[in-house]
């Protein structure tokens, strides 16, 4: 059990940081690191999960030359200056908060406190804090918590990290993807964002799902 457990902890860790990856400004680089990880992935198991075929859709655009393929500029055109006179900003306050005053600021601020009081106060050194790569590498940070208790058979510490997944998927990624997902299908982008974003779209519920089976198996 823990070893299974373990396994599809640290696989989602890594779908969840080569996700933020891959929301982040292109780079020629860091897309080659990419690259390298869609090999890694797909030896594993993914076509179980429910997002295997949204998985299967994204990684057949790797390798990708980012200048090339007009990733950076594809990129600005989505998430900065928009298409056709559409943005699709990939920031949760965008979608949750007024956008008047200084509640953008304070809505910042308390999720960066909620970042502390999960002890993961280094994340969103590259990007804001509500930025979706910031939000899907916390996700991350989760994970390898989770995978690190499963394998030490810290049962306690499994269920206190899963809460907290819960909580963050809860309160946050399944609130503002949605809309985000919505956004980005309207601004008709690269068909490389368009696969990225119905991944990161499948994944988060397909993990709400599965955090909350898993909890609930481990009260029953």
């Amino acid at each position: 059990m823990t070893t299974g457990s373990t396994d599809i902890a640290r696989t989602r860790q890594g779908i969840y940081r080569f996700l933020g990856g891959a929301l982040l400004p292109p780079d020629a680089k860091q897309f080659d690191l990419l690259a390298g990880a869609v090999e890694v992935m797909n030896d594993r198991d993914i076509d179980q999960f429910a997002f295997g075929p949204a998985w299967r859709r994204l990684g057949r655009h790797f390798p990708i030359d980012v200048a090339a393929d007009g990733l950076d500029v594809g990129y600005v055109q989505l998430f900065a200056s928009g298409i056709a006179g559409r943005v699709s900003p990939p920031t949760e306050s965008h979608y949750r908060v007024v956008m008047r005053g200084g509640e953008i600021a304070e809505f910042v601020a308390g999720l960066q406190g909620e970042y502390r009081s999960m002890g993961i106060a280094s994340v969103g050194e590259e990007e804001a804090p509500d930025h979706i790569s910031t939000e899907l590498e916390v996700m991350s940070h989760l994970c390898d918590r989770e995978a690190s208790a499963w394998g030490d058979d810290q049962i306690e510490g499994v269920k206190e990290v899963l809460d907290l997944e819960s909580q963050f998927l809860h309160q946050h990624l399944t609130v503002w993807i949605p809309p985000f997902h919505d956004l980005v299908h309207a601004c008709d982008p690269l068909p490389f964002y368009l696969d990225l974003v119905d991944m990161v779209h499948a994944f988060v519920v397909h993990e709400r799902d599965y955090v909350n089976l898993i909890r609930r198996g481990m009260v029953e």
